[in-house]
């Protein structure tokens, strides 16, 4: 009876928590819609025709967002940037479906802090919506890897973007954000660098750890995690010149006693990843739910920072010999067809002393897979139910 108690009130937690995701994300909205509107081709310096930089034009009108917001209109048009557009907070870009903007510069496309910024927490510049348009990253002809660099925020929207062509990083990476939502956003064309970066996620959870992990300045390395991310109804595969990502949604940096924490995967299809399409890597009260998963190397990971002298250190940066234990995990009505040469359809990995606790699998469909169904090691499960169950390896505590 205390088992099922149990599992009922974290549900009702997860629950009741994404519905203020999702009350957060209305409110931005509201707000910035009625604030100032700007069309960007009536910028003199932004002409949209393929040919001249926009980037010096869009910059200045993103100097003008105020504590009342700015609402930029991006037209179709085809918008060169030579140069990283630097977002204030309060600001809202919206672009047509057949705006595309092509990256000619080896750095992010989008970032919302200056190098000099000195960030903490999450009191940098957020309240930012980023909707619509085709963003080229145009690899192999340019490089600089991650697209979006969002860190040290609260209130993040990210939504019907295309990102596109990418060699090496992110398109989008979440730097100790605190609120944030990527929904119905395709996430086409990777190459991993002759398998240099095969593990690189389209979309990263990331913590301000070291200038290693956040190369881009502005920030203080106070080893802020994210909270309250939810990333539904995107795609994530292949174009028609470039492969699919290493992963779709994951991590791949962890700090002692800190924790990605109240992570939504929902309703995403992704298609063909090299490695795990998720891999959640020190993430507590986690939700993954009805995700289609199509002809991958892995499926859904759950794994503890590793103890390696870099990914178990403390604050102060101290190897701590140990893993963060993980809690609350639920993975229900995921569909995983296919794949299966990189790992097992369902990853749970403990330890025994550090092990993950309140785990839930519940009516996942794993068929036609090469690899394990199920590899659970560890992990105090309160339900598995996993359809298709020949080669499950359970190892329970």
């Amino acid at each position: 009876m205390e088992t099922v108690q149990n599992s009922t009130e974290t549900f009702m937690y997860l629950a009741e928590n994404l519905r203020n995701i999702s009350k957060t994300t209305g409110l931005l909205k509201e707000k910035l819609i009625t604030a100032r509107t700007i069309v960007a081709t009536d910028h003199p310096l932004v002409r949209a025709d393929g040919r001249r930089d926009d980037a010096r034009g869009i910059q200045q009108l993103l100097r003008l967002a105020d504590k009342k917001g700015i609402h930029i209109i991006f037209p179709p048009g085809r918008y060169i940037l030579r140069r990283p557009l630097r977002l204030r907070e309060h600001t809202y870009l919206e672009a047509s479906d057949a705006a595309v903007f092509l990256k000619e510069h080896h750095g992010p496309m989008l970032l919302n802090l200056r190098r000099r910024d000195r960030m903490r927490h999450y009191t940098g510049n957020g309240n930012i919506i980023i909707s619509g348009g085709k963003w080229n990253a145009n690899y192999p002809a340019f490089g600089g890897g991650t697209s979006f660099v969002f860190a040290h925020a609260k209130n993040i929207l990210i939504e019907k973007v295309q990102l596109l062509e990418h060699g090496g990083g992110h398109a989008i990476e979440l730097n100790a954000v605190q609120h944030a939502e990527v929904r119905d956003c395709q996430f086409c064309g990777y190459d991993d660098r002759n398998g240099k970066r095969s593990y690189s996620e389209a979309i990263q959870l990331d913590l301000a750890k070291t200038r290693r992990v956040f190369p881009w300045g502005g920030s203080v390395f106070d080893q802020t995690a994210c909270q309250d991310i939810w990333i539904h109804h995107n795609y994530f595969g292949p174009s028609q010149t470039k492969g699919s990502w290493g992963r779709a949604v994951g991590s791949h940096a962890a700090t002692a006693d800190r924790w990605h924490e109240r992570i939504y995967i929902t309703d995403n299809k992704m298609k063909e990843t090299l490695q795990w399409a998720v891999r959640a890597f020190s993430w507590r009260d986690v939700v993954c739910f009805h995700n289609c998963l199509d002809t991958c190397g892995g499926g859904i990971a759950i794994h503890l920072n590793h103890v390696d002298g870099r990914n178990d250190t403390d604050v102060n940066n101290r190897p701590t010999g140990r893993s963060n234990p993980v809690k609350n995990i639920l993975l229900i009505k995921n569909q995983i067809s296919g794949g299966g040469g990189y790992g097992s359809a369902v990853r749970l990995k403990g330890s025994q002393t550090s092990p993950i606790e309140g785990a839930i699998l519940y009516d996942n469909y794993v068929d036609m897979y090469k690899g394990k169904k199920a590899h659970i090691t560890d992990t105090a499960y309160r339900r598995v139910s996993v359809k298709k169950k020949a080669d499950i390896c359970v190892n329970k505590m």
